[in-house]
């Protein structure tokens, strides 16, 4: 009696784990949005937008994309931390959300108490993109321009932000003060560089790659350590002699703090189902990104070991928001 009386509570523990979403809440029952903290057409606007395809599918209710951008992505991460923690209202993350807090002082949130991460997305190297007529033949004679001109300015997407950080640590190991131009989103970056008017960006592979194939961007380098199976031709920055360089993108979903525990696995099931998919695989392989499922745990432990990380950093380096 006692061996079936512990299979039924496995077989029921088991149903309760599929059905609960549904018994607790029945989510979701109206729209979802994702918060975007960057301008249309940056990789984090990409990789939302294909994703919530894929959610919308799967849950029988839109999956809206609204695009919040600016102050390096405080206004869409604060906007999302002040809503109802329903579920119904997710922000759209990338390793930014892990640097900002390193430099910047006066956050209008706390990113630990005041978020619950709930989904990995998938990861992506950065491309160093330089205006299309930048001198040079191959990257380390590009980086050896960068190093010995003066005043240079290349464009990020906030302060904080990745584009940010992995300008500095260029900056910093050529030995030359480039200077960081701000915008609201990678998008507007890479046009700026497209015209000339700022020497590079570094953006996602996903989204400065097609601009480099049709060539009004030039793909000098790429942040891995390895080079991308989605443009083998262009090396990586350690390739041209830029030392232990490795930085790489990852996107995410985070939720208000306290997001009940039931809608957390849900979604995360969801989103691990949703990068399983061919054609979400597809579209991240085409420009050098890779799904990356997670558990919930592990995710919040990316996340909290991101904040340590680049504050670490932050302090090793100098790198400040000025």
């Amino acid at each position: 009696m006692k061996t079936i009386a512990a299979f039924l509570t496995t077989i029921l523990g088991s149903l309760n784990f599929f059905i609960a979403p549904n018994a607790w809440c029945a989510y979701p029952e109206k729209p979802v949005t994702l918060v975007v903290p960057f301008a249309p057409g940056g990789s984090n606007d990409i990789v939302a937008r294909q994703l919530a395809k894929q959610l919308t599918a799967q849950w029988g209710q839109p999956v809206v994309i609204e695009n919040k951008p600016g102050a390096g992505t405080a206004i869409g991460a604060a906007y999302v931390a002040k809503q109802r923690n329903d579920g119904y209202t997710l922000l759209v993350a990338s390793s930014t959300f892990t640097m900002a807090p390193a430099v910047v002082n006066t956050l209008p949130f706390d990113p630990i108490k005041d978020f619950t991460p709930i989904a990995m997305i998938g990861e992506v190297p950065l491309a160093l993109a330089a205006k299309p007529k930048s001198p040079g033949k191959d990257a380390q004679e590009y980086f050896a321009y960068l190093k010995a001109t003066p005043n240079l300015n290349y464009g990020a997407t906030g302060v904080g932000s990745i584009q940010h950080f992995a300008g500095v640590l260029l900056s910093q190991a050529l030995g030359n003060n480039m200077t960081a131009v701000q915008y609201k989103g990678g998008s507007p970056a890479m046009t700026d560089t497209m015209g000339g008017h700022i020497e590079f960006s570094i953006g996602s592979m996903t989204q400065v790659l097609p601009q480099i194939r049709n060539g009004t961007l030039r793909g000098v380098a790429v942040t891995s350590a390895q080079r991308s199976a989605a443009a083998p031709d262009i090396p990586t920055f350690q390739e041209a002699g830029i030392k232990d360089y490795d930085i790489q993108q990852w996107w995410g979903l985070l939720g208000p703090a306290n997001v009940h525990p039931t809608i957390q696995e849900f979604i995360n099931l969801s989103v691990n189902k949703a990068l399983a998919s061919k054609d979400l695989i597809e579209f991240l392989a085409a420009d050098g990104g890779n799904p990356k499922p997670m558990t919930v745990a592990d995710f919040k432990t990316l996340v909290h070991d991101g904040l340590l990380r680049w504050s670490t950093v932050a302090k090793q380096t100098g790198i400040s928001a000025k």
